[in-house]
C-alpha cells in the first residue's frame, strides 16, 4: 500500500490542522458554548504528535515513551468532549469547571499509574511491539484495573452523545441540521472504541483519526457558520448586555437559555436564587402568576405586567413569544421581561397632573365632576353635594399676603381630607371654593354633616408665625337628591344657590338648597 509510506506525515498534518483550529477557537474561549472546544482540539493535536512520534521512533524504549505520552490527551479528550457538548446544550452551566476538576482526578491517577507501570505492573500485563502494514508500534495487554479506567473514561463520550441526541429533540428546526452534523461527527470516535476491536483494526494511530470528524464538525458548527448554533457569538454578546431579561424554554418547559438580566429579575419577582434557574422548570415562576401560566401552557403569545412591591415598587412587562409559528404545544417559548417602572411612574405623574390640584392635593374641578357623575346612588340613600367657601378670603390675602392665603387653602383642604377621606369625594372647584360629595340617608343627615364640619372649622386656627394666626370660617351650601337621573350640573346649581344665600345671610352658616330640577323638565 503506497499511501502507508506517508502515514506518519498524515498524522503530522492532522496535528497541524487540529492545532490551527484550536488556536482559532482560543480567542472565543469566553463565549458560552465554546469555552472548552479549543482545549479539545489541542488535545487531539497532541494525540497526533505522540502517535507520529511512536511510529517514527526506532527503539522500543522511545516508542514506549511516546505511547505513554498519548494517554493523558487521549483520556482527557473524552472528558472535554463531554464538556464541549454540555456547554453547547446548556451554555450557562456555571458549575461545570468544578465538575471537570473532580472528574479529572481518576484520569490523573490513571496516567500516573501508566508512567510508573514498569515498577508495579498494575496497568499492563504484557507490553510488546507489532508491525501492521509496515507501521510498527507498541502493543499492550491491559489489566482489569486498566480496563476499569478505560470504561470510566469512555462513559463521558457516551454521555456526551446522549446529551446531544436529547437536545436534537428540543432544537428549533432552523438549527436542527447543524446540530445533527455535530452529533454524527461526535458519534465517530465514541462508536469507534467498540467497532475497532470487532473489525480487528490494529493500525497504530488510527484512533487519532477518529477524532478528526468530531472536531471538524464542532469547528464548523460553532465558528464557521453563524447560523449553525443557537448561541452564535454576536447573539450571545447582545443577550449578555441586554437590559431586558430573556428566558428560552424547551418543549418540556425546562429553561435552556437565560441571560443575567433575567436571572436578576426572576430573583426579584420570586425570591428564588439566580443560580438555580438554568435547567430548572419554568413552573417555578408560572405557579405564582396563573394568568401568564395559562397562556404559556397553551403556547399562546401575550403581553402581561407584574408589579413587585418591596423596598422599591417595580413593574415588569412580560412578553410570551412562540419559538415556532406552528400552533402546537410541543414547542419552546421565549419569555422577555422588560422594566416598565419608569414608564409607570411617568403615567402616574400624568394622571396626577390631570386629576389633582397642585396646591391642595384635592381632586381638580374636572376630575371631581367626572367622579360625581359616575356615582350610582344605592337603594335607600341619597346623594349630597356640599359647597364650601372660605369667608373673607380676599381679606386674608390683602392683610397677610398671598403665601398666607395659600397656607389657608392648604390647611382647609387638609381638614376636608381628614374628615371626608373615607366617606366621600372631595375637590377644589374654584379659587377658595371646595366641594364634597357623599351618600346620606336623607336631607337632615346631610345637613347635620355639614353643620358638624362648619362647627369644626369655627374652632380651628391657622398659625402663620409666632405672632399671627387666622380664625377660618366657612359658608356652606347643600343640595340633596335621591333620584339617579340627576346630573352633576343639576346638583351643583342648587348647592351654589344655597351657598350664595349662606354668604348673604351673614356667612359662617349652612343652607340647604331645593331639590334639584332636571334641565329637561325645565325645558318642558
Amino acid at each position: 500500500m503506497p499511501w502507508i509510506q506517508g502515514y506518519p506525515y498524515y498524522l503530522l498534518m492532522g496535528s497541524v490542522l487540529s492545532f490551527y483550529m484550536g488556536i482559532s477557537s482560543y480567542r472565543h474561549r469566553k463565549s458560552a458554548g465554546r469555552r472548552y472546544l479549543w482545549i479539545l482540539m489541542l488535545l487531539v493535536s497532541l494525540i497526533f504528535i505522540a502517535t507520529a512520534g511512536e511510529i517514527m521512533s526506532s527503539s522500543f524504549q522511545a516508542k514506549l515513551w511516546w505511547k505513554n505520552m498519548q494517554q493523558a490527551p487521549l483520556f482527557l479528550s473524552a472528558l472535554f468532549t463531554y464538556a464541549v457538548v454540555k456547554e453547547y446544550v446548556s451554555p450557562s452551566a456555571e458549575r461545570l469547571p468544578v465538575k471537570l476538576a473532580i472528574f479529572s482526578i481518576p484520569i490523573a491517577l490513571d496516567v500516573l499509574l501508566i508512567f510508573t507501570d514498569t515498577y508495579h505492573h498494575l496497568m499492563r500485563s504484557e507490553v510488546g511491539m507489532a508491525t501492521v502494514a509496515g507501521v510498527s508500534g507498541i502493543t499492550v495487554k491491559p489489566t482489569l484495573l486498566s480496563m476499569a479506567f478505560i470504561a470510566y473514561d469512555q462513559l463521558f463520550g457516551l454521555y456526551a452523545v446522549c446529551l446531544l441526541a436529547v437536545s436534537l429533540m428540543n432544537r428549533p428546526r432552523a438549527f436542527l441540521r447543524r446540530a445533527f452534523l455535530l452529533f454524527v461527527g461526535l458519534l465517530v470516535p465514541v462508536v469507534s472504541v467498540f467497532l475497532l476491536p470487532l473489525l480487528k483494526i490494529t493500525l497504530t494511530g488510527f484512533t487519532a483519526f477518529t477524532y478528526l470528524p468530531a472536531i471538524i464538525a464542532a469547528y464548523l458548527c460553532l465558528f464557521i457558520d453563524s447560523k449553525s448554533t443557537i448561541y452564535p457569538l454576536t447573539k450571545i454578546k447582545i443577550l449578555e448586555h441586554m437590559k431586558d431579561g430573556v428566558v428560552l424554554t424547551d418543549r418540556n418547559d425546562n429553561i435552556i437559555g437565560i441571560n443575567e438580566a433575567a436571572t436578576s429579575i426572576l430573583f426579584e419577582i420570586t425570591g428564588i436564587s439566580n443560580e438555580t434557574w438554568m435547567g430548572k422548570n419554568i413552573d417555578l415562576f408560572m405557579r405564582h402568576h396563573k394568568d401568564i401560566g395559562a397562556h404559556y401552557s397553551q403556547r399562546t403569545e401575550g403581553q402581561f405586567e407584574i408589579v413587585c412591591t418591596g423596598i422599591r415598587e417595580v413593574c415588569y412587562g412580560v412578553s410570551l413569544i412562540a419559538t415556532e409559528h406552528q400552533a402546537t404545544e410541543n414547542k419552546g417559548m421565549l419569555i422577555v421581561f422588560s422594566d416598565h417602572s419608569e414608564k409607570k411612574r411617568y403615567e402616574r405623574e400624568l394622571v396626577y397632573q390631570a386629576t389633582i390640584d397642585d396646591l391642595t392635593g384635592l381632586y381638580n374641578r374636572r376630575h371631581f365632576m367626572q367622579m360625581v357623575q359616575n356615582q350610582t346612588i344605592p337603594d335607600g340613600l341619597g346623594l349630597a353635594l356640599l359647597l364650601f367657601d372660605i369667608d373673607d378670603f380676599k381679606l386674608i390675602n390683602d392683610t397677610y399676603g398671598h403665601l398666607a392665603g395659600d397656607q389657608a387653602l392648604v390647611d382647609f383642604s387638609n381638614k376636608i381630607l381628614q374628615v371626608y377621606q373615607n366617606k366621600g369625594i372631595a375637590g377644589r372647584v374654584g379659587g377658595e371654593e371646595f366641594a364634597v360629595c357623599f351618600f346620606a340617608e336623607d336631607k337632615r343627615a346631610a345637613l347635620m354633616e355639614a353643620e358638624d364640619f362648619r362647627t369644626t372649622m369655627s374652632d380651628y386656627k391657622i398659625i402663620l408665625n409666632e405672632h399671627d394666626s387666622i380664625q377660618l370660617t366657612a359658608s356652606i351650601g347643600i343640595s340633596f337628591t335621591e333620584r339617579r337621573e340627576v346630573t352633576f350640573e343639576d346638583l351643583y346649581r342648587e348647592a351654589d344657590e344655597a351657598l350664595y344665600r349662606s354668604k348673604n345671610s351673614g356667612k359662617n352658616r349652612v343652607t340647604l338648597g331645593r331639590e334639584p330640577i332636571l334641565r329637561e323638565a325645565m325645558k318642558g
